[in-house]
C-alpha cells in the first residue's frame, strides 16, 4: 500500500484473482486522497483481498466487477460477481468468518459493509466508509 496506493494495490488484486480464475474483470478505480489515514487504507485492501478470494472460491463466476471511487470524503469499494450467489441466512463455517470479518473491520474504521446475494444470482459486496477530517 505504501509503494502503490490504495487503487493500484486494488488493481494487482483484481488483476491477479482475474488471472487465476480466467474471469472477465472490470475495473473502475479512483485514486483517493492521500491524507487518508493508513488503517483506513489497509481495511479498504483487506476487504477487497476477502471478497475477491471469495468470489475464487465460492462464487464459480464468469465475470468481476471492482469499483473505488471517492465522493466528498466519502470512499466506496464494491466488488461484484456473477457467480452462484447463496441465501444469506444459509452461511456458515468459513463463509460466516470471513463475513463476520469482513463486517468487523468495516465497523473498526467506522465504515458500513453490506452483502447482497441470493442463489443463481452473484454477490455484491460494498463498503462505505468517511474519511475523517483531522
Amino acid at each position: 500500500l505504501e509503494d502503490l496506493g490504495l487503487a493500484m494495490a486494488i488493481r494487482t488484486l483484481a488483476l491477479d484473482a482475474a488471472a487465476r480464475m480466467d474471469l472477465n474483470l472490470d475495473l473502475d478505480l479512483t485514486e483517493v486522497p492521500l491524507e487518508m489515514p493508513p488503517d483506513l487504507e489497509q481495511c479498504l485492501y483487506r476487504i477487497a483481498q476477502e471478497a475477491l478470494a471469495n468470489v475464487l472460491h465460492h462464487a464459480d463466476a464468469r465475470e468481476v466487477q471492482v469499483r473505488l471511487s471517492e465522493d466528498k470524503r466519502l470512499v466506496t469499494l464494491t466488488i461484484t460477481d456473477d457467480g452462484r450467489g447463496f441465501a444469506l441466512d444459509d452461511v456458515n463455517g468459513a463463509e460466516e468468518f470471513g463475513l463476520r470479518g469482513m463486517q468487523e473491520r468495516a465497523g473498526l474504521v467506522g465504515g458500513a459493509l453490506d452483502v447482497a446475494s441470493s442463489p443463481r444470482h452473484g454477490t455484491t459486496v460494498q463498503l462505505k466508509v468517511a474519511i475523517p477530517d483531522d
